[in-house]
């Protein structure tokens, strides 16, 4: 068997990743990373640098990642080029690592940002059947668009990698979604974006596979109408099923090139939903299907304690979400923000996140005390 080195010798770093792409021995070595590094060792923040020496050491002791890349992470280096993945590898480095060993990352690379916290329906599991939330003016509105460009220019210069456009509500009801994502588009190396699909139309398609989202995730949790109508209250069936079908229509017609990746994405709660139904419905419209456990989050503020649950969350060290009125949050199971950590109106993003209110969090959850705050003593997540 030829080794890897000289498997690059022979075919040159760059036809080399298409060598990789194409065999079951797919993976990053030391001699790939070395040569990925040298192409943007001039573009490196000094924490980069250290993440790189960290990942250079495992691989030149183990021969593999400092973790086991994923499907996604595999999908994003085929493509892309390889100009980008040592810096890409550093983000997920980041994104992955951080959290287990509980390191505080200089900036965050994880913003979730909510263009909208209304949504159009009202799903029998979901925060916003609680009246005291979607029914609060205050907790209710739509990101100014000014406020969203201060957010995606700072997250820029910060060194943020991924965003999600979606939170407590659905994205799509915001009038100026299109340009939101025409402002984005090729300035992170992920782009998600969440919808339950109903507000759809072909000019926002067109939009979202122009502006090169990475990941679009079709919110549902049935194949049959009468069960999903059931649990997404106010939902068509027909029409989301329509909808996703015209966006494949588009993508295939206009943008056979496009590397998104869509998502049947739901959760379980009831004994009548099905996987194996769900599996065979969606996986023949969406690249891939998720149905997963429902996370106990109708009410949060009312569930029961979970004494059971003290150890640290790792959102604290993974994310942050930025609500539409600027208030910075930990996670969206607090919907009501009882752990609001700052609002980027009047401080910066990482102000907010090196701040305070995320330090005693932080410490407080490491201290195996996060049952002093509410919600994190009656989280259903984690």
């Amino acid at each position: 068997m030829v080794n890897r080195k000289q498997k690059i010798k022979d075919f040159g770093i760059g036809n080399f990743k298409q060598l990789i792409m194409t065999t079951d021995d797919w993976n990053i070595t030391f001699e790939i990373f070395n040569e990925c590094r040298k192409l943007c060792k001039n573009k490196l923040s000094k924490e980069d640098l250290e993440v790189v020496d960290i990942i250079t050491q495992k691989l030149e002791k183990n021969d593999k990642m400092p973790w086991d890349v994923d499907n996604s992470e595999k999908h994003f280096l085929k493509h892309n080029p390889i100009e980008v993945w040592c810096e890409y590898l550093i983000f997920r480095y980041k994104f992955r690592i951080y959290p287990d060993i509980k390191k505080v990352s200089d900036f965050p690379v994880y913003l979730l940002i909510e263009p909208a916290s209304p949504c159009n329906l009202r799903c029998t599991m979901c925060f916003q059947v609680d009246p005291t939330f979607s029914g609060k003016k205050s907790l209710m509105g739509m990101m100014d668009l000014d406020l969203f460009k201060k957010v995606i220019d700072e997250a820029v210069d910060g060194g943020t990698k991924a965003i999600t456009l979606a939170s407590r509500g659905e994205p799509t009801l915001h009038r100026h979604l299109g340009e939101m994502l025409e402002y984005v588009s090729g300035k992170f190396f992920e782009v998600k974006l969440n919808t339950n699909g109903t507000k759809l139309t072909e000019k926002l398609c067109h939009t979202i596979l122009k502006t090169g989202v990475n990941s679009l995730v079709w919110s549902i949790d049935a194949p049959k109408k009468e069960l999903y109508e059931q649990i997404r209250v106010r939902g068509n069936f027909d029409k989301v099923i329509s909808n996703i079908k015209m966006f494949n229509e588009i993508k295939e017609k206009h943008y056979p090139n496009s590397s998104i990746l869509t998502t049947a994405a739901g959760v379980m709660f009831r004994e009548d939903q099905d996987i194996d139904e769900f599996n065979d419905f969606f996986k023949k419209i969406a690249d891939q299907v998720a149905l997963q456990a429902c996370e106990e989050r109708w009410d949060t503020y009312s569930n029961e304690l979970r004494p059971d649950i003290n150890s640290p969350c790792i959102y604290l060290w993974e994310r942050m979400y930025i609500w539409f009125d600027g208030i910075c949050n930990p996670c969206d199971v607090d919907y009501k923000s009882y752990l609001e950590t700052g609002n980027i109106k009047d401080k910066s993003i990482k102000d907010v996140w090196r701040g305070d209110m995320y330090t005693k969090l932080r410490k407080d959850h490491l201290s195996s005390n996060r049952n002093k705050w509410n919600p994190c003593d009656r989280c259903g997540l984690c």
